[in-house]
């Protein structure tokens, strides 16, 4: 090291004698820094004369270049005086063929010795270079974040997707030591992403391709829970049925479509939702008719779409249990008979879990019928109902309902007035009346026999 600094120090003091000897001084710029293999930098060399009092002469300007380094031109001849505190400025142009460090020797020669100043050339072909910031997600459409850094400054910068993206092209402008970020949207088939990046360095424009390797992360998806809130069910009945769907995906999903379905009986229509942010979770809620008994599996089915209108699938399956009982039942009934006359009385009685809609009695026998409107019937809870109806053989009872679905059951008792049911019978009162009358009328003969003896 110490021998380094010591090189350095001497070439330093070697190039100030040699400038001062020379009664010049130089500087230079050159653009861009940084070269891609063929492009063009653009030279300024400045010869100043540092002396407040004398002319210097200024002979030539001879510039070595060495290995794929060409310059024009390469040098001038007659360049002239250059007054006290005057300058002299010279353009010239370099052009890189291959990746490299490379050095250039500028050689002024005045009348008073020579001076030389090296220029350093760097042309690198690894930039610029673009980073893929965000996770990446299957099956989802994912908002792929990048950023393009560059060591030199870059003009009217480019990023092209070269696969399916939206949008297809996005503008960075100008990008320098700091970088730049972007993103596009779209929807994962390869690990493999493959972009055009275009640009100007300096004045040299160009197009470089590069091919970024990802890791896909699976997809979170659409999660569905759903359960029944009671283990068995009761054919006829209405329950309410939650639904909670969660988007955990990373995109925005719409035109969600939720239905549910059983063997065993009737959901209520499907439901749209418009869309779920990621993260947001929407509970809905399905009405559950069992129409007949048994066990089975309720299926819910999600259907939804991406932002680039791609359809995906969603199932959910749990188990149910209908008993083989109806949710209304005929309870207490009573029989009362005269004659003919037969008043049959009892309670509806709803065991379901939702309110009975519209129940209505009917007794018929034959040719004759009867009909009483129930109404509406809580959850455990019972209405009564009489109907009255001439019959001597046996009355059947029809007790009909609908639900909050709106479909209508049917439950039927026959009653046989012959078999031992809870009856009453009326009997007349007309054979007491009788044996009074008669009663009263024997007791008038006797006592008029009596009076009549009495008066002989």
């Amino acid at each position: 090291m110490r021998k380094f600094g010591l090189v350095l120090l001497v070439l330093l003091i070697t190039a100030v004698y040699n400038s001062m000897a020379a009664g010049v001084s130089l500087s230079y710029q050159l653009s861009p820094e940084i070269l891609l293999p063929g492009d063009y930098a653009d030279a300024v060399l400045v010869i100043s004369n540092p002396s407040t009092t004398e002319d210097v002469k200024v002979n030539s300007v001879v510039i070595h270049s060495y290995s794929s380094l060409t310059v024009e031109p390469q040098g001038i001849y007659s360049i002239g005086r250059i007054p006290p505190g005057g300058s002299y400025t010279l353009s010239f142009s370099v052009k890189a063929s291959d990746k490299g460090r490379y050095n250039l020797e500028v050689v002024v020669s005045t009348d008073n010795g020579t001076v030389t100043q090296n220029i350093q050339v760097v042309v690198d072909d690894s930039f610029p270079s673009l980073t893929v910031t965000s996770p990446v997600y299957r099956n989802e459409v994912n908002e792929l974040e990048f950023y393009v850094s560059s060591p030199v400054e870059l003009k009217d910068v480019r990023v092209e997707a070269l696969f399916n993206a939206t949008p297809g092209v996005v503008y960075l402008g100008n990008v320098n030591s700091g970088g730049a970020e972007g993103s596009f949207k779209f929807l994962p088939d390869s690990d493999t992403l493959k972009f055009r990046i275009s640009f100007y360095n300096g004045r040299n424009y160009h197009e470089v391709k590069k091919i970024i390797k990802i890791r896909l992360l699976d997809s979170r998806n659409v999660v569905v829970n759903v359960s029944s809130p009671y283990k068995t069910l009761y054919i006829g009945d209405s329950i309410t049925i939650p639904v909670e769907i969660t988007n955990l995906r990373s995109d925005e999903i719409n035109s969600i479509t939720v239905s549910a379905t059983s063997t065993l009986g009737t959901f209520s229509d499907p439901v749209e939702v418009a869309k779920l942010q990621s993260g947001e979770s929407k509970t809905l809620n399905f009405k559950f008719s069992p129409s007949k008994s048994g066990e089975d599996s309720i299926r819910v089915e999600v259907e939804y779409h991406d932002e680039f209108g791609n359809r995906y699938h969603v199932t959910k399956t749990f188990p149910i249990n209908v008993l083989d009982s109806l949710a209304v039942s005929i309870t207490n009934l009573n029989v009362v008979r005269e004659g003919l006359e037969v008043s049959v009385s009892g309670d509806v009685s709803n065991n379901g879990r939702s309110e009975v809609y519209n129940a209505y009695a009917v007794a018929s026998c034959g040719s004759y019928q009867a009909d009483y409107f129930i109404g509406n019937i809580d959850p455990s809870d019972f209405q009564s109902f009489d109907l009255p109806i001439k019959c001597n053989k046996s009355v059947l009872i029809t007790v009909s309902w609908s639900n909050e679905l709106g479909e209508t059951f049917e439950l039927h008792k026959e009653i046989n007035l012959g078999e031992k049911v809870p009856v009453q019978v009326e009997e007349s009162n007309m054979p007491i009346i009788i044996s009074i009358v008669v009663a009263v009328i024997v007791f008038a003969i006797v006592g008029l026999i009596i009076y009549r003896q009495i008066r002989k």
